[in-house]
């Protein structure tokens, strides 16, 4: 097993000790962010249940089914997640079910892995809930959901749920120092505009995303000064465009919070002087609609096709200067 993240430790010695005392639950539900490497903390779980020679907590690593599962192919772990990004179908958890019925075919536990178990269709969902309320002796259920992700009530009352906090801004801070040379306020930065996800932030340092972020709100202060979408259409990028929605949105709370006077909590602390150029110009009403504005567009884009992505986009921003900047100026 690999070492896992810091801050996922706790949770994995906690689930395990559980099981070491026969306290174990069949159904583990864990509820995290993204960014936080909960996945890592899931297959960790389930060497552990599939390992046959364990020591203590940690699984063996070496028997023939910790080898099996590294390897992706252990035939007593199934996976269940959404295909081609459609939700997870009924007939798709109907076939699942008739394997988990079946003896194990290593003679050991028998584990399913649900990602993304909020994209259960409700039928889907109705058909995994009666082999959870029955399970098959040494079969164990691994959900994985998103904190916010709305998920059927009788799935979730029949699991044991884990929340997966945010780690501390220390423990995720020293993480980041030991994968590179980044300087300690590259890695505060990119820390707080993930939200204090580590992962995210990494993700971020690697990319040099913090360079490209700088040069897309430069260029939000030119699309802000001239009035014209066409100043910053242009650079959203299909692979980034919810990131940059985010960026563009910490900038404009963190106008707000200068123009209400609040100091702590800013995300942006290196753009600091346009932050506080542009909330000059602008009142905490008119901050409060462009904020509004920049959510209700990133929560468009979730939902809908790439097709109608650029429509909404030039809608968000032509609202922006309509109903925001050029108001403001009458």
């Amino acid at each position: 097993m690999h070492d896992l993240y810091p801050w996922l430790q706790p949770y994995y010695d906690k689930i395990i000790d559980a099981f070491r005392r026969g306290r174990g639950h069949h159904a583990l539900l864990f509820k995290s962010e993204q960014g936080v490497g909960v996945e890592q903390l899931i297959r960790a779980t389930a060497q552990r249940l599939i390992c046959t020679q364990p020591h203590e907590n940690a699984p063996c690593g070496q028997c023939h089914a910790c080898r099996l599962l590294v390897a992706g192919n252990h035939p007593d772990v199934y996976y269940l997640a959404s295909q081609e990004n459609r939700d997870i179908g009924i007939e798709q958890v109907r076939e699942i079910n008739e394997k988990l019925t079946q003896f194990a075919q290593q003679n050991g536990n028998k584990i399913l892995f649900v990602k993304e178990a909020e994209r259960l269709t409700e039928s889907a969902a109705n058909a995994m809930l009666k082999t959870l309320e029955e399970p098959r002796p040494n079969t164990y259920f691994l959900l994985q959901t998103d904190v916010s992700a709305p998920l059927l009530a009788t799935i979730y009352s029949r699991c044991q749920v884990w929340t997966i906090h945010l780690p501390a801004e220390r423990i995720a801070l020293n993480w980041l120092a030991q994968q590179g040379e980044w300087s300690a306020e590259e890695r505060e930065i990119a820390l707080r505009v993930n939200y204090g996800r580590p992962l995210s932030a990494l993700t971020m340092l690697q990319q040099n995303l913090l360079e490209k972020r700088k040069m897309f709100l430069r260029q939000f202060w030119l699309f802000y000064s001239r009035r014209s979408p066409l100043e910053l259409l242009p650079f959203f990028d299909n692979a980034l465009i919810f990131q940059q929605l985010d960026w563009l949105a910490s900038f404009l709370s963190d106008a707000l919070k200068a123009k209400l006077g609040i100091s702590q909590g800013l995300i942006n602390t290196d753009l600091a002087r346009g932050i506080e150029q542009f909330n000059a110009q602008q009142s905490a009403q008119d901050l409060l609609q462009a904020n509004a504005i920049i959510a209700k567009v990133r929560s468009d884009l979730a939902q809908i096709n790439g097709v109608n992505q650029e429509l909404i986009l030039l809608d968000g921003l032509t609202r922006l200067i309509t109903d925001v900047f050029e108001k403001k100026d009458k």
